[in-house]
């Protein structure tokens, strides 16, 4: 390592960037590393090395030093200027932080620094820079003498306690967002766990004009007058302080008082029938209005992508089947109803598959190879139906005219059929029918 101390009162040319302290070359190409990351050799023996970012990853061996020594990387301004506890770089990136994410503003800036807690941040820089004598500057005057190992084996402690505290920290909770662009089903407002356009959503339009007057069946004329506050109460009499404002719009609100009121109508029998009926309907309408949304919610009708994946692996008829049972969920529950379809669906899997072996019955079909044969001639007869006439159509002609066989190939063709015939009927699995 090539250390030398400069004084400040020693001269140096213009072009020389003076600095006070211990000044750091490169022992290999004898650049400057006073104010940048160098590679100081940690083998024993050999601790005075210092090396370039540049050199080290050419690998270059000045004196004594070799290229697969052990290494240390030391980082810029990585020494205490204020507490014993804090880099240079630290204040820095406080400083940085503070005028980036704003005064107080602490997690952001801890963030920033990243090998300090919010409650470290703050707590350093009210005492350091707040409670400081030299206000609002820190001070500057103390030496410190710390040793460069001890410090950087705190610090690198310190980051090693603050990664196993966040990992032992819950991670936040992804909030429900409640934007258009993540509806999976339209209108439909996770969050607040609502719809913007609600089952029966016209139903205040029944009650939104309803307007009563006096009913007197109900004790309306007796109820008592509103009452006027005594003068000189002490304890209602406050302080008001009046402004221009609102004297203007008492007076412009004198005018509207002025006017006379319309007395209220007492209400008839009949016409308070009728507006307890509308609210009987409105009632109505709110109660199955809160059902369908009980039914959606509970049973998960709004999870669109999970629905969709079990309607795919079920068959037509299955899906047609299950839309006839729908209207039966309100009289259910999410589990009776789900019970319900599995069973009804088991049931007609059943039912098709006793109508196959009745078929194969009737057919005369009594085991599962014959049954597997003859579905097998069964497709390829239904598929030489539906080709013939596109054949046809398109106005092929087959290699051999037909009738133009000769005798001997056609007994080959049916000696080959019986013999084949007489191979498949041999025994095997019976058919279980009842």
């Amino acid at each position: 390592m090539t250390t030398k101390v400069r004084s400040p009162e020693k001269s140096a040319p213009e072009s020389e960037e003076v600095h006070v302290g211990e000044a750091y070359n490169c022992d290999a190409c004898n650049v400057d590393l006073t104010r940048n990351v160098r590679i100081k050799c940690a083998a024993v023996g050999c601790e005075e090395v210092d090396l370039c970012p540049t050199c080290f990853c050419a690998g270059k061996e000045p004196d004594q030093h070799k290229a697969w020594h052990d290494y240390r990387v030391v980082g810029r301004h990585s020494y205490p200027i204020l507490v014993e506890d804090w880099g240079a770089d630290e204040e820095l990136q406080l400083l940085d932080g503070l005028s980036k994410c704003g005064m107080g503003n602490w997690s952001a800036v801890a963030e920033l620094i990243g090998t300090r807690t919010a409650e470290e941040v703050e707590q350093h820089y009210t005492e350091c820079y707040i409670n400081s004598l030299d206000w609002p500057l820190p001070r500057l005057e103390r030496e410190l003498d710390v040793d460069y190992e001890a410090f950087q084996e705190r610090k690198k402690q310190r980051i090693i306690n603050l990664r196993e505290s966040l990992k032992k920290k819950p991670g936040p909770t992804q909030p429900f967002v409640s934007g258009p662009t993540n509806h999976e089903v339209g209108g439909f407002m996770p969050g607040r766990r609502e719809f913007e356009h609600e089952a029966e959503n016209e139903a205040e339009d029944l009650v939104k004009d309803l307007e009563f007057g006096i009913v007197l069946d109900h004790g309306g004329d007796q109820q008592p007058d509103d009452e006027e506050k005594p003068e000189g109460d002490s304890m209602d009499v406050d302080v008001e302080v009046k402004v221009e404002n609102e004297s203007d719009t008492k007076n412009s609100n004198a005018d509207d008082d002025d006017e006379p009121q319309i007395p209220a109508v007492p209400e008839s029998s009949d016409s308070m029938q009728l507006k307890l009926a509308l609210l009987d309907m409105y009632n109505e309408k709110l109660d199955a209005r809160i059902e369908a949304k009980a039914i959606v919610l509970e049973r998960g009708l709004t999870d669109h992508k999970r629905i969709q994946q079990a309607e795919r692996k079920r068959s037509k008829e299955d899906r047609e089947f299950i839309n006839k049972l729908k209207p039966l969920a309100r009289l259910q529950t999410s589990d009776d109803f789900e019970n319900l379809v599995a069973g009804l669906l088991y049931e007609n899997t059943l039912k098709r598959r006793i109508s196959e072996l009745q078929h194969y019955r009737t057919m005369g079909i009594t085991t599962f190879t014959e049954a597997e044969r003859y579905d097998r001639e069964r497709l390829a007869r239904d598929r030489d139906r539906l080709m013939g006439p596109i054949r046809n159509g398109f106005g092929h002609r087959s290699s051999v005219p037909p009738g133009g066989e000769s005798g001997q190939s056609r007994v080959k063709d049916e000696s080959n059929l019986a013999r084949s015939s007489a191979g498949s009927r041999r025994p095997g699995e019976w058919l279980m029918l009842l």
